[in-house]
C-alpha cells in the first residue's frame, strides 16, 4: 500500500475551568467530560486510488486529516507512508520530514488577494521547500494545469 492508516484515536477532554489544561507543572486535572473522535481508524489506499472522506459534521474528518500531518496530536496510531512508518502519538522529530512529501489544504483555504493563482500555487515551494524562484515557473504551471488552471495563471 501507498498509505496505510491503522488504530488512529482522539480524543477531546473538557475540564472544569475554563484553560485549565494537564501541563508539565502539578497535578494534572482530571477532565470532567472526554468526546472520544476518532476510535482506531483504519485506512488503506493503493497507488492511484481517488479516496473520499465523507461523513456528517462533527464525525471526525477533518481531525482524522489533521493527525495525519500533525497539525493536531493523535493519542494513538500508526501512519506508513511511501515505506515510512510514523507513531502519530509521538512522532515530533520526523514531522518535517513527512511533510515534505505531503500537502494539507484547509477547510476555509484563503489565498493572497495580492498574488497571482501562480504565485499562490507556488508560495509553499518559496517558503518551506526554499525553492529557488527560477525553478518556480515550469513546476507551479505544472500544477496549476494538473487542476486545469494553466489558464488563469497569471
Amino acid at each position: 500500500a501507498m498509505l496505510e492508516i491503522r488504530g488512529v484515536h482522539k480524543s477531546f477532554h473538557t475540564y472544569a475551568k475554563p484553560g485549565v489544561h494537564p501541563g508539565i507543572f502539578g497535578r494534572a486535572p482530571k477532565p470532567t467530560s472526554s468526546l472520544d473522535v476518532l476510535r482506531g481508524a483504519i485506512v488503506t489506499v493503493e497507488k492511484g486510488d481517488v479516496v473520499a472522506i465523507l461523513g456528517p459534521s462533527g464525525s471526525g474528518k477533518t481531525t482524522l486529516l489533521r493527525c495525519l500531518n500533525f497539525l493536531e496530536t493523535a493519542d494513538a496510531g500508526k501512519l506508513t507512508f511511501d515505506g515510512e512508518t510514523f507513531d502519530l502519538a509521538h512522532a515530533v522529530a520526523r514531522i518535517a520530514r513527512l511533510r515534505r512529501k505531503t500537502a494539507f489544504v484547509f477547510q476555509n483555504y484563503n489565498l493572497f488577494r495580492n498574488k497571482t493563482a501562480l504565485q499562490n500555487v507556488t508560495e509553499g515551494l518559496i517558503v518551506a521547500r526554499k525553492m529557488p524562484k527560477a525553478e518556480l515557473m515550469p513546476v507551479g504551471m505544472k500544477m496549476a494545469g494538473k487542476v486545469g488552471l494553466a489558464d488563469r495563471a497569471r
